[in-house]
């Protein structure tokens, strides 16, 4: 080793026997992260499969008969009343020309299950009418999830202004309606640790544990290293 090389000091070209065990110690710390990490993840993928919500099967239940069959049941219209304000409900998970398209849907049925006497009100200006209208006509209570749903009733009838649904809006909620109510699940989402999910507490806090952990087995180990090199730090 020539003078200049012992203050040479490359992390990925160690020179010293200390310097290499280092780099291994280091290597393996980094690995065992890094599978702890994008390992868990593929895991994820591999094994979880498309499940649908129960409310698209509600869905799927009435649709195309609702848009298809005037005279379908006034449950059924229901129904799909419920399905889209489930959907809207969901706000910033959804596109705005999703949001448009479910918005026009939903303000469409609830004017479709209305009295002839009653729809002009619908063809204005959403107002508290409309909305009190529009709860009792969809079915909606004053309580639990119904309550949830009606709040979302201002922000999501719009003016009816065709009493009929357009084509694009007709071929397009379908997907959409699978989109948004499609979720990835496995074990590993379905079972629940300390009361989360385990795919939450795993990436929550064992992944910042498991940080902690490396770091104190890096500092025990690095000890045991420079006890080996009899290296001593001066004092």
């Amino acid at each position: 080793m020539t003078t200049q090389d012992q203050y040479n000091i490359n992390f990925f070209k160690p020179l010293t026997e200390h310097a290499k065990g280092n780099k291994k110690l280091i290597s393996s710390l980094a690995i065992i992260w890094a599978v702890a990490v994008f390992g868990f993840h593929f895991l994820l993928i591999f094994v979880t499969t498309p499940t649908a919500e129960q409310t698209l099967d509600e869905f799927n239940s009435v649709w195309p008969q609702v848009v298809e069959d005037t005279s379908a049941a006034t449950e059924m219209k229901q129904t799909f009343a419920k399905s889209m304000l489930a959907v809207l409900g969901k706000n910033i998970a959804v596109k705005d020309n999703h949001k448009s398209v479910l918005k026009e849907s939903l303000s469409w049925i609830v004017f479709d299950m209305q009295p002839d006497s009653i729809k002009p009100l619908f063809t204005k200006e959403v107002n508290d009418e409309t909305i009190i209208q529009a709860a009792a006509t969809i079915g909606l209570k004053a309580e639990g999830f119904d309550k949830i749903m009606k709040d979302l009733l201002p922000t999501s009838l719009t003016k009816v202004e065709n009493p009929t649904l357009n084509a694009e809006s007709i071929s397009s909620l379908p997907p959409i309606m699978k989109l948004y109510l499609t979720h990835n699940q496995s074990f590993l989402t379905d079972f629940n640790f300390l009361g989360f999910p385990f795919h939450y507490w795993y990436t929550a806090q064992f992944l910042l544990i498991l940080f902690v952990v490396l770091c104190l087995i890096y500092a025990i180990s690095i000890d045991k290293l420079n006890t080996k090199f009899e290296i001593v730090e001066e004092t």
